[in-house]
């Protein structure tokens, strides 16, 4: 038996179901955010779902045509029920950004965020409607078809008048709920992947242009019987500065380091962005964040390529499923091909794995060089398979990719373990490079962006930048050098001290690494070099 139903009825309906069922995250957060002092906005609650329905209903009868909305709805319940357990379990944002994240997400990242739970929901609330609809749904065909165009243009027509009668009658309530709360549509299913959608297409399109060399000019000048200078530049994933050990107020989660005084560390550090896929091409790029566009970053030379021009030996160590087109163009390795298999799991190594053959390396460089290793670092849901049992410090702890079902403590706990891996991991390359007693050595390190924890009803990261909170924005940074570095570059340690409480953030990196390894290229900006006023 057919569900024979009208154009207008079927939409109507279709974003009915989505409004009440795909948007219970949203309608949670409306409900948390429209209460002020004075209470609740009651007529921004009583409005805002008859100016939803209306909106959903506007954009999807764009979309409804026959023959494509027997694929087309099934589509959007399946993608919307994904998107809802995202927004309402982890409280996560759907914007471009989001979904060049999840295209460029990994098999073994994404079986760590899959759950019976997450299959469960888009089963029952995705698959199963979806199936139904496929099955049994059929748009009646009796009318003709400048009479079916004219009621779909009638039902668009009230759509925008309900829209613009409640502007009318609550703008400023709106005006502000949104002005204050900048991202929440970005939580309203369907229309946030949607939208995203077309975003990415455009992006895509967008991405084919030429690719432009940048640096040719890139040079640096030797000295015959100078010792050798390398640099480590450690890239962190997914820690944050509010767990930092060595910063103020934070828990104890880096003790290896604090027992080096000669380690710099520095407190105010921001992120380009708060998803790998941004972020790393972004602090590799010229571009800073404010004019970052990462099609752009795509067809272009990075620093490491300016780096290798200028005749550094350049290579990339990867243990967090790829370098985002940085690396490519230099020597790579994914770490899988030199660490143990004892190392490794279904979904990466534990950064120490890094370190295997490391050294050696090191030792048959042919001059001066800068290595780069990208970490796992404290990349979650599962964050309990970041670290080993010795470093279980914090306990108890959530041994479950489900970070939800746990109580903060747990969960705060089970992260901070992961940092306290990380520690002994920067210390473990310290205390190598320590040995190169012949050699000018330094250690970068800093995170790509950091994470949600719970904190607002948000976990893991990704937000968009405008809405997103310190915790994924504020990332730890830490420097540290030999005193044959110190005293071959020119640079004042005790004026490396002054200068950590300074703000900072990924837009230094390129121009900072430039200024260390002497690398001349009109590219370089000594204002953005944040070791440039303590040379002499």
């Amino acid at each position: 038996m057919q569900m024979r139903l009208t154009a207008n009825r079927a939409v109507f309906l279709f974003c009915l179901y989505c409004m009440l069922v795909f948007n219970i995250g949203f309608w949670q957060g409306v409900w948390v955010k429209s209460e002020s002092t004075a209470g609740h906005d009651w007529l921004l609650l009583a409005t805002m779902p008859l100016f939803i329905l209306a909106a959903m209903n506007f954009l999807i009868q764009l979309l409804f045509w026959p023959k494509v909305h027997r694929f087309l709805i099934p589509l959007l319940l399946v993608l919307g029920a994904g998107a809802s357990y995202a927004i309402m379990v982890q409280g996560i944002y759907f914007n471009s950004d989001m979904i060049q994240n999840l295209l460029q997400t990994t098999r073994s990242e994404a079986t760590a965020w899959l759950s019976v739970k997450f299959f469960g929901w888009v089963l029952l609330t995705g698959v199963l409607p979806a199936a139904l609809y496929a099955r049994y749904g059929k748009i009646k065909s009796d009318l003709k078809w400048h009479k079916k165009l004219m009621w779909r243009l009638v039902s668009m027509v009230v759509s925008i008048l309900v829209v613009a009668a409640i502007a009318a009658v609550a703008y400023q309530n709106y005006a502000s709920f949104f002005r204050n709360n900048k991202g929440i549509n970005h939580q309203i299913v369907p229309t946030n992947f949607i939208g995203a959608s077309f975003k990415t297409v455009y992006n895509i399109y967008d991405s084919h242009r030429p690719f432009e060399q940048i640096g040719t000019d890139a040079t640096r000048e030797r000295t015959p019987g100078e010792r050798k200078r390398l640099l480590v530049l450690v890239v962190g994933e997914t820690t944050r500065a509010q767990n930092w050990g060595l910063n103020p107020g934070a828990p104890d989660t880096t003790p290896q380091l604090k027992q080096m005084a000669d380690v710099v560390n520095y407190t105010e550090v921001s992120s380009c962005g708060t998803s790998t896929a941004i972020s790393v091409p972004c602090m590799f790029s010229r571009m800073n964040r404010s004019d970052y566009n990462g099609n752009k970053a795509k067809h272009q030379e990075g620093l490491m390529d300016i780096l290798q021009r200028a005749g550094l030996y350049t290579s990339w160590r990867e243990n967090d499923g790829g370098c985002k087109g940085v690396c490519d163009r230099i020597k790579h390795v994914d770490i899988r091909e030199l660490a143990d298999k004892s190392q490794c799991g279904s979904e990466g190594c534990l950064d120490m794995s890094l370190l295997n053959g490391l050294e050696k390396e090191i030792q048959e460089m042919p001059g001066d060089g800068v290595i780069v290793l990208h970490t796992m670092g404290s990349h979650g849901p599962a964050y309990y398979q970041r670290y080993t049992d010795e470093f279980r410090k914090f306990s108890p702890t959530c041994d479950t990719n489900q970070i939800q079902d746990c109580n903060n403590t747990a969960l705060q706990n089970t992260y901070n373990n992961t940092i306290v891996y990380i520690d002994h991991m920067l210390a473990s390359s310290i205390n190598m490079l320590r040995k190169q007693q012949d050699k000018s050595v330094a250690l970068l390190y800093l995170s790509d962006h950091g994470e949600s924890l719970g904190e607002k009803g948000m976990y893991l990261h990704a937000a968009p930048y405008a809405v997103a909170p310190p915790e994924q924005t504020q990332i730890p940074m830490i420097f540290w050098a030999n005193e044959n570095w110190y005293g071959d570059m020119k640079v004042s340690a005790a004026c490396m001290r002054e200068n950590a409480g300074k703000p900072y953030s990924h837009d230094n990196l390129f121009h900072s690494v430039l200024g260390i390894t002497d690398v001349k290229t009109e590219e370089y900006k000594r204002d953005l070099d944040m070791f440039a006023q303590c040379r002499s």
